[in-house]
């Protein structure tokens, strides 16, 4: 790193607001140790910029924080949010985890991206990636991609395409594996689509006016109904595995410090009221005028996969929240556990439609081709 790009890594680090507890972790110093918060920066920045082989364990300890969210990645790529989204689905920018945050009572979904990874991309790759055709994905051309358009005879004629080269892979699913391997693969298929359209209709829930608002909400909700039902039979089907996952901070935590507090945390220059918590959880914990609660596993989720050796080029990645997949998937004492999910690919689970996608999976296809999935793997269980 050069001296101006360390300069701007000490700003990030306090814009982030970092807590005081892992810089001093990343320092091997007490939790005890009287020095501010900045004071703690100058000294990993001069860690840093003398020893080379630290930065590694730096980028590696704080990814997570460092973390660059959607707006941030389009100003520093100079790309617009088209780009972004489709070099995402091309799997030119990988995703280091999904954040969400609340709206209208509703959690949504965004991605975040690794920044070491974003800051090696030169100019030059950019350019490139927009030189390639729009309509490449990565995914070994299994399946086509729909074409972009407006004109209605040729969506038709995107569409026969598309039923033509899924007619043969469905009978390729049935003679090169078995009958099994192709209702199963089939049910995962449609599902994908079938949680997309869910988060379609509530994309549109938000922009809709009164009168159509709520059609909207109930088509939301009936997706994600169908899409609960085939996750239950789908891990009871063959070549599905099911997994937990529990990442570090999977506990959703809510605190409210009262006005004593708040004023000892303001005169201690702690960094905010997390970090004053941590120093005096005790403390905090004794007092009747301060809240602190801890919803657990609230950020975990239930991760199911489904493959098989002999289609090496077809996985499915699925992620249920532990909140709602607790009501009908089993308790994840009972489940391995994995220390990562893939977030990513053509067949993500849970993403908005793409524009060019719903020429091809029309709401009304997607329902008929769910349900009889949905029936056809029902024989198998």
């Amino acid at each position: 790193m050069t001296l101006l790009e360390l300069l701007m890594l000490a700003e990030l680090i306090s814009a982030r607001r970092i807590l005081k507890t892992k810089l001093l972790d990343f320092l091997g110093l007490p939790e005890n140790c009287p020095d501010q918060t900045d004071h703690l920066v100058n000294r990993i920045v001069s860690l840093l910029e003398a020893n080379p082989a630290e930065q590694e364990r730096f980028w590696e300890t704080f990814k997570s924080e460092l973390a660059v969210d959607p707006v941030e990645l389009e100003t520093i790529l100079k790309c617009s949010p088209a780009e972004r989204q489709q070099w995402i689905e091309q799997d030119k920018l990988p995703i280091l985890e999904y954040r969400s945050f609340r709206k209208s009572g509703i959690h949504l979904e965004y991605p975040v991206h690794d920044r070491r990874f974003i800051l090696s991309l030169t100019p030059t790759d950019i350019n490139n990636w927009r030189k390639e055709p729009k309509g490449l994905i990565k995914n070994n051309h299994q399946i086509p991609t729909p074409i972009n358009t407006e004109k209605p005879e040729e969506n038709e004629q995107s569409r026969v395409a598309f039923s033509s080269e899924w007619e043969k892979i469905i009978a390729d699913w049935k003679e090169q594996g078995s009958e099994e391997i192709s209702a199963t693969f089939q049910l995962a298929y449609w599902t994908v689509w079938a949680s997309r359209w869910a988060k379609e209709n509530q994309l549109n829930s938000f922009k809709a006016i009164n009168k159509y608002k709520e059609v909207y909400e109930t088509h939301q909700q009936e997706w994600y109904q169908r899409k609960n039902q085939a996750v239950k039979l789908l891990i009871e089907m063959p070549y599905a595995m099911l997994y937990f996952y529990r990442p570090a901070d999977s506990d959703k935590l809510y605190l409210e410090l009262c006005d004593d507090h708040q004023e000892m945390m303001k005169d201690a220059y702690y960094w905010d009221k997390w970090d004053f918590f941590y120093q005096n959880r005790k403390l905090v914990n004794k007092c009747r005028e301060c809240v602190y609660c801890e919803t657990k596993d609230y950020y975990s989720l239930y991760y199911l996969e489904i493959k098989s050796d002999k289609f090496p080029d077809f996985s499915f990645s699925f992620h249920t929240p532990y909140t709602i997949g607790r009501k009908f998937l089993p308790h994840p004492e009972t489940l391995p556990y994995v220390d990562h999910v893939e977030q990513d690919g053509i067949f993500r689970f849970g993403r908005p439609l793409l524009e060019q996608e719903k020429a091809i999976h029309t709401e009304k296809d997607v329902l008929l081709k769910f349900e009889a999935a949905l029936a056809a793997a029902k024989k198998f269980v």
